[in-house]
């Protein structure tokens, strides 16, 4: 069981490499009743192209990790607010 003040106002993001993979990912977590948004972030230097992020809330990390795995969507990155982990 997490922590529920360390994560609260926290914003966790996995990071894909396209919109395809992020909306089929928002996709079976909002099948999985966990709220979440699509966003496009800014790439790292040493990426080419568009990179797009899930956002969710902190608290959710591992029932997220869980339903994505489950649902065969690879995640590039994983980061909350900005560090990546």
């Amino acid at each position: 069981m997490t922590d529920r003040k360390r994560y609260q106002n926290t914003s966790c993001s996995a990071v894909m490499g396209t919109l395809t993979n992020a909306q089929k990912a928002q996709k079976a977590l909002a099948a999985a009743a966990i709220p979440s948004s699509v966003t496009k972030s800014e790439p790292a230097s040493s990426r080419r192209g568009c990179v797009w992020s899930v956002n969710f809330s902190c608290n959710q990390s591992e029932n997220v990790r869980s339903v994505l795995a489950s649902a065969g969507i690879n995640v590039r990155s994983w980061s909350m607010d900005n560090d990546i982990f």
